[in-house]
């Protein structure tokens, strides 16, 4: 009892909350509110409402931030989060976790204040936050069960790095975001090996043979050369119909993927369908990109590509682990509620409206009907999970 007694007067500090216990309380609240608000934002400079505050092309902005800003937060929560666990090596310290929310939060501000702040120190701010993520989970991730994701971060790192060098000497954002697009495409690819084996696995439990779900290590290889080479034909200038058949290419294998897939109730769970269609929306995207590229489809079917990319693939990818780790991570069971369901019909009909409505619904402006879906989407996904970020593991 003395020591019960003893440990409630002991002094609480705020870095003792459970918001900061764990990578994926930190920023996986902080992924889906930047995702709501700035598509929102995006939507009100392209219809001429508000002006960026730096001189820069809207459409490079709404690129490098969805890489920069909404995708790396989520890879921040996911790696600072999983890779403790898979290198059995302590949790990232609370200070630790707090330092790098306010580093990102201090890389979005500074941009907002562009006319006051040089680009410089922008895109110095914006690049330390990668860098010191790199610095704390290199050493972990050199461990034979991570090291597979070191090296798709530190492409990223340098396509970001890329991207600074590119604004402040010639004010356009090419080569870094084409570097970004293939780091995160890797990403992806890498990320959703583990997490498909335990969703498919689970899928499966209910069959009594004891058939088990294996990711294929030469599979996702060949679709990561795959997207290795389209990437590296961007960077270099490369021909249209290089591109195109490189694309092809890259749709093919990351079909190819599937083929471990192919089992009876593998996708009995809505978690491991909604996986499953992940793959589909990032093989289509790079179908629709070969299709512009290789003049097979209208010009617009190469924007339509990168959104399939961008939505279906990269965001879709995106609210995926921020459930499936969100859940699991704070101790809770993989049901999913009808807030979560609703989030991820949500993003689905984003990706749907942004990528076919301009290829078959040409009088309509279905952009902000894909704003709105993408938006709902991680609005929900906060309704369910901001009491859980602040409640101790279940």
């Amino acid at each position: 009892m003395s020591d019960l007694a003893e440990l409630r007067k002991t002094p609480m500090s705020f870095f003792d909350a459970p918001v900061f216990s764990e990578g994926f309380r930190v920023f996986f609240p902080l992924t889906a509110l930047y995702a709501a608000l700035s598509i929102i934002l995006w939507g009100l400079v392209l219809s001429g409402v508000m002006t960026l505050p730096m001189n820069v092309d809207p459409v490079f902005f709404h690129q490098y931030e969805l890489f920069f800003g909404f995708l790396t937060a989520a890879m921040a929560g996911f790696l600072t989060t999983a890779v403790p666990s898979w290198t059995s090596t302590p949790r990232i310290d609370r200070i630790g976790l707090a330092a790098l929310g306010m580093l990102w939060l201090a890389g979005r501000l500074v941009f907002w204040a562009g006319e006051i702040i040089p680009p410089t120190l922008i895109f110095g701010v914006q690049l330390l936050f990668p860098l010191v993520l790199l610095a704390i989970l290199a050493p972990r991730m050199w461990q034979a069960k991570s090291k597979h994701l070191l090296w798709p971060v530190s492409l990223l790192t340098l396509a970001q790095a890329v991207c600074a060098w590119e604004f402040i000497m010639y004010g356009v954002l090419i080569d870094g975001l084409a570097l970004a697009e293939g780091a995160f495409a890797i990403m992806v690819l890498t990320a959703l090996a583990p997490i498909s084996m335990v969703i498919v696995n689970d899928a499966l439990s209910s069959r009594e043979d004891g058939t088990r779900f294996i990711a294929r290590p030469p599979f996702r290889r060949a679709a990561i050369l795959c997207i290795s080479a389209l990437t590296l034909a961007r960077v270099l200038g490369g021909s249209e119909a290089l591109q195109g058949w490189l694309a092809l290419a890259a749709a093919c294998s990351v079909l190819n993927i599937l083929r471990d897939w192919h089992i009876a109730d593998a996708l009995r769970t809505p978690f491991s369908k909604s996986l499953y269609a992940l793959y589909w929306f990032i093989a289509a995207g790079f179908a629709l990109q070969a299709g512009g590229l290789l003049e097979f489809a209208p010009a617009e079917a190469l924007v339509s590509g990168e959104h399939m990319i961008f939505i279906g693939g990269f965001s879709l990818a995106t609210l995926m682990v921020l459930i499936i780790a969100g859940l699991r991570h704070s101790g809770r069971q993989l049901n999913l509620c009808p807030l979560l369901a609703g989030a991820i019909i949500c993003m689905i009909l984003a990706v749907l409206t942004r990528a076919f409505g301009p290829l078959f619904l040409v009088e309509v402006d279905a952009m902000p009907f894909a704003w709105g879906f993408f938006a709902v989407s991680f609005l929900l996904y906060l309704i369910r999970f901001i009491p859980i970020v602040f409640q101790e593991n279940a």
